[in-house]
């Protein structure tokens, strides 16, 4: 082995050297773009308005809807003005204050006795307390039906019975405030009402719903809101 290490120290002489490249590499990679969230719509429709009138007891409706895709409304409030068969405003009144979770549907209705009396349309508009990254508690209503208590076979008073389901996390003890409305078999809203409940701690609860109605109803639907 000495003898090999030997013979090749004494070879021929140095290899030919080597100039450096000024060549520089380069990363071919090229960053991917940063993706941007695109806009929320960030807005709450009323699509939709009525009235039920019956004795001194009013109550005006209104369906809303929350545009937004990624976003909840919080502390929206309607405001409504109730107005006579000729289109005079008789009272202006606002709803308690709701939460809508993104996409939702909700119908709100406010109370007003005397000063509503005799209203035969509603008009109304929102105002949203704030938006927030949630998608909140949905509570929507199934198995629906009308029991008529006063006044049966035209302006009257009765109650809608559901089942009001959750969608989110809801504990026990937490206030839902239950909203109805009735419309006639054209689809127009003929009156409405609420009730605020205790929830029951399960996924579901039966709610009865008192509403005051102008007209006998085709059919009711119910919905509801509670804080998140």
């Amino acid at each position: 082995m000495l003898g090999a290490v030997s013979a090749a120290a004494c070879g021929s002489g140095p290899g030919p050297t080597h100039t450096p490249s000024s060549h520089t590499p380069t990363d071919s990679a090229t960053p991917a773009p940063t993706r941007t969230a695109a806009p929320d719509t960030l807005a709450v429709l009323v699509t939709a308005t009525g009235v039920g009138s019956w004795q001194l007891v009013a109550v005006p409706v209104a369906v809303l809807v929350n545009q937004a895709q990624a976003h909840g409304a919080t502390g929206v409030v309607v405001h409504f003005t109730t107005k006579s068969a000729a289109g005079t405003p008789l009272h202006e009144l606002d709803s308690v204050a709701v939460n809508l979770p993104p996409r939702a549907t909700l119908i709100v209705t406010a109370d007003c006795t005397e000063t509503c009396s005799g209203s035969a349309t509603a008009t109304a508009s929102v105002t949203v307390g704030g938006w927030v990254e949630s998608s909140g508690i949905l509570l929507s209503g199934s198995g629906l039906g009308y029991r008529c208590s006063a006044g049966c076979g035209g302006p009257e008073s009765g109650d809608v019975l559901a089942t009001l389901s959750a969608v989110g996390p809801i504990g026990a003890s937490a206030v839902v405030t239950s909203f109805a409305d009735c419309v006639d078999a054209h689809g127009a809203i003929v009156g409405g009402g609420s009730v605020q409940v205790t929830w029951s701690g399960s996924p579901a609860m039966q709610v009865d719903v008192p509403v005051v109605l102008r007209a006998r109803p085709a059919s009711c639907s119910v919905s509801g809101s509670t804080g998140w």
